[in-house]
């Protein structure tokens, strides 16, 4: 029942720390738990970690000792759980997904339950070898075992007169159909709606936001990757319920599902979500983890390493993608922990063995040759192929998506599903390339030709062979490409990594096959002189598929140094660093000098999550004072301030979009303190509670105290003679924070942007001469930012023009 508790937690606006005295003599004050689609206060939770730690370090002896041992273990221990309960469901998914992936093609007589593969283990012969793993990658029509739907149930003695083949594609279609719908309903059910910010400017405005409508998104939990949403929670802002255990379940069942579908989507990415949603779920065993949202997300950081190293094998290149794309705070500790989370994960994959093949993923692959020289060349031009595929799928899928929530798609998501999925099982079943799953495909391009191993027809043997060969991969990449377009976005679990990889790769593949035409045509060319009398055999096609999959998968996600690691680790060998960075650095040049946001970013500001990109340069001008909201709310301790009056000023702030904002403490017009929405509506509540008739509020201590009674009448007009009446006062400085951060209206946005990204903070107030003058939260600054970055765009626009 404990372990249940656990894993379903929901948390109520209850006090979120439990070292409330310390907390309120450190001036800080104590808080709440963050409310859904808020920002945490990076300055609080780390105060509160050192009021902890101090309060664990005065204790002496042995027993003093054995605490602070164990309060060390407990990360390590959270990190440990992370990585093999994401490492078993990795295995689980590749596994069931494999196996359903098959059943689309036919049936095991032996069991039912075995894929394609272990079905026909006999056939093949117990001994792992390359052959075997080739065998693995393709249908095997010379096992007795595996059945076809077409010859199990014969369309013949069914009277429907129809080819085996077009039976095969009915089949394939309305598995595909069925599974896709279960995924699609499963992720549909589970929605969120929230509001967008908006700028005002006025206090006849704010007044009006109250019963003005505020527009909704709906975000789909179980939907896409997940890794915008969790480059979102790791910078700060709170999405209930998106790592939870309900959320991890439908990605779990839904996965497989969508893979077996054959919809143009991965699961690498999804993956990363699964791990981040173990990691918060384990938190919750451990109050220090549990009631510390900044230290939560140090687990989170390791999970999403060891979601990459399940993903990719790849646990070096996991924590480097860590760093590089999805962390913001990622100290030293926090490095060691991901690398152990990481290597925790791959271990344990690997012993699991999914496969049976002595791979935790099925496209890595080895070369035997070096590469040559004037290989660069065509190495160039893919890459920067990678960087335009990259820009122009960005710019596409924002507008697509915009598109999209306009029309009657964005109001019919599982409709959508539906379609994609007949033009994906339509278009695929075209070519027998691509009736295998992405992984398979990935795997046949990637890999080296063999007199043993043609790879299902890929490798040409002569001269004459390359043109046909190259005509079918530029149909599969024509499809690939087609479908990529329109499938990512729909509401499935679903990854962009490997769709764009097999996209990078085909290509990549063609050029290979290209340079080696001009190979066996120009033999005697001073470029080729190395390859001899070897002229079919000089260079690798797999390698160029390889590179194609690296440029185009950094054109599209921006990564660098981690999408290298990875690559090296998928190849297992040195030898090909040079091209590989080579077209990892130009993709990226490229992409960004045609669009400089990477698509998880693009995706964050399409879904409107208030995220500060610590790596980005702003290109910012003015003061404090351009940018302060001057005419938000203020709570004055010299005023009558009673539960109406107050409710309403936080009405007010979340109609403005700042639900997670507060309100300034002013002493006539002196800035004095500061008190978050969250906890202001918690001390309302317990003085509502406190007396039956809704007295209310706030004495301020060792500040002008602020007292009202019920009937609303004091005994003196100065706050000096107020009389205080416990019954009917309530003091709300446990809840303020008296030295709010502040700064001058005169002081350059360059130090605020500093403030924001550096310290993490929430806000900001503007003062003049220490009296408030304006707030700055978060959101209104990223607002001002987008607001900036639209006007810098037509203005270059315009002088272009």
């Amino acid at each position: 029942m404990a372990i249940r508790d656990k894993l379903l937690s929901r948390r109520r606006s209850t006090v979120y720390d439990d070292v409330k005295e310390a907390l309120v003599k450190e001036n800080n004050g104590i808080r709440v738990w963050y409310h859904n689609y808020t920002t945490i206060d990076w300055i609080h939770d780390f105060v509160k970690e050192r009021v902890r730690l101090r309060h664990l370090r005065s204790i002496g002896g042995v027993r003093g000792l054995i605490k602070n041992r164990a309060d060390s273990m407990k990360g390590w221990i959270l990190v440990l759980l992370t990585g093999v309960i994401t490492a078993c469901l990795a295995a689980f998914i590749d596994v069931s997904s494999w196996w359903l992936g098959d059943l689309r093609m036919g049936y095991c007589t032996t069991n039912f339950w075995w894929s394609q593969y272990f079905c026909c283990w006999g056939s093949t012969g117990r001994k792992i070898s390359q052959f075997r793993i080739w065998l693995l990658l393709h249908f095997l029509p010379t096992c007795p075992e595996w059945i076809s739907w077409s010859n199990a149930l014969s369309s013949d003695s069914l009277g429907w007169g129809m080819s085996n083949d077009t039976f095969d594609w009915i089949i394939y279609c309305s598995f595909g159909i069925c599974v896709v719908m279960v995924t699609s309903d499963g992720t549909v059910s589970q929605q969120m709606s929230h509001g967008a910010t908006k700028r005002r400017t006025s206090r006849a405005s704010i007044e009006t936001t109250l019963v003005a409508a505020q527009p909704k998104k709906i975000a789909y939990f179980g939907a896409g990757s997940g890794i915008p949403e969790v480059k979102t929670i790791l910078g700060g802002f709170v999405i209930r319920g998106f790592l939870g255990f309900r959320t991890l379940m439908i990605k779990l069942i839904g996965l497989p599902l969508m893979v077996a579908s054959g919809l143009n989507m991965g699961k690498q990415g999804p993956l990363v979500h699964i791990a981040c949603c173990v990691g918060n779920i384990v938190c919750r065993f451990f109050d220090k983890y549990n009631r510390n949202d900044g230290k939560r997300r140090e687990i989170l950081s390791a999970a999403s390493a060891s979601g990459v190293a399940v993903a990719f094998g790849a646990p070096i290149g996991g924590v480097l993608f860590s760093l590089e794309e999805v962390s913001y705070y990622f100290p030293s500790k926090t490095m060691w922990r991901t690398y152990f989370c990481a290597l925790v994960s791959a271990v344990v994959l690997k012993m699991i063995n999914p496969y049976r093949v002595g791979k935790t993923v099925l496209f890595q692959v080895t070369y035997d040759r070096d590469w040559h020289l004037f290989e660069a060349i065509p190495f160039f031009f893919i890459s920067v192929f990678g960087g335009i595929y990259g820009a122009i799928f960005s710019q596409f899928h924002m507008s697509y998506s915009r598109f999209r929530s306009r029309t009657w798609i964005g109001r019919h998501p599982v409709q959508e599903v539906l379609i994609v999925t007949l033009i994906t099982c339509a278009v695929q079943w075209l070519n027998p390339w691509t009736r295998v799953n992405l992984l398979q495909l990935l795997t046949n391009l990637y890999s080296e030709c063999t007199p043993e191993n043609n790879l299902n027809g890929m490798c040409a043997g002569d001269i004459n062979q390359i043109y046909p060969i190259f005509l079918l991969l530029a149909e599969v990449f024509a499809m690939k490409v087609l479908l990529n377009f329109i499938t990512f976005g729909v509401k499935v679990p679903g990854g962009i990594f490997i769709p764009t990889m097999v996209a990078g790769a085909v290509f990549g593949r063609m050029v290979g096959l290209g340079m080696q035409w001009l190979i066996a045509t120009y033999p005697e060319h001073q470029l080729f002189q190395v390859c001899e009398n070897d002229q079919m055999d000089c260079i690798i096609p797999g390698l160029y598929a390889l590179i194609g999959a690296a440029a185009c998968l950094s054109g599209v996600t921006r990564m660098t140094v981690s999408l290298v690691v990875i690559m090296f680790e998928l190849t297992g060998a040195m030898t090909y660093a040079l091209p590989i960075m080579m077209a990892v650095m130009i993709s990226k040049f490229v992409g960004d000098a045609f669009s400089p946001d990477a698509f998880f970013n693009k995706l964050i500001e399409l879904n409107e999550h208030p995220y500060l990109d610590n790596k980005k340069d702003y290109n910012t001008f003015g003061t404090a004072a351009d940018i302060a909201d001057r005419y938000l709310e203020t709570i004055d301790v010299n005023d009558l301030n009673d539960v109406e009056s107050l409710r309403r000023k936080v009405e007010i702030l979340a109609a403005l979009g700042y639900s997670d904002g507060g309100l300034p403490i002013v002493d006539r017009g002196i800035l004095v303190g500061y008190i978050a929405s969250n906890e202001l509506e918690h001390a309302l509540g317990l003085a509502e509670k406190k007396h039956p008739e809704c007295i209310s509020s706030l004495l301020y201590s060792n500040r002008p105290r602020m007292l009202v009674r019920s009937d609303s009448r004091i005994s003196s007009t100065t706050t000096g003679d107020i009389v205080y009446d416990p019954a009917r006062t309530m003091d709300f400085t446990p809840f303020t924070d008296q030295a709010p951060l502040a700064v001058s209206l005169f002081s350059s946005m360059d130090l605020v942007m500093e403030l924001f990204i550096k310290l993490g903070i929430k806000y900001v107030c503007v003062v003049k001469a220490g009296e408030h003058y304006g707030m700055i939260h978060k959101k209104r600054l990223l607002a001002f930012l987008k607001e900036n970055d639209q006007k810098q765009k037509r203005n270059h626009r315009s002088s272009c023009i």
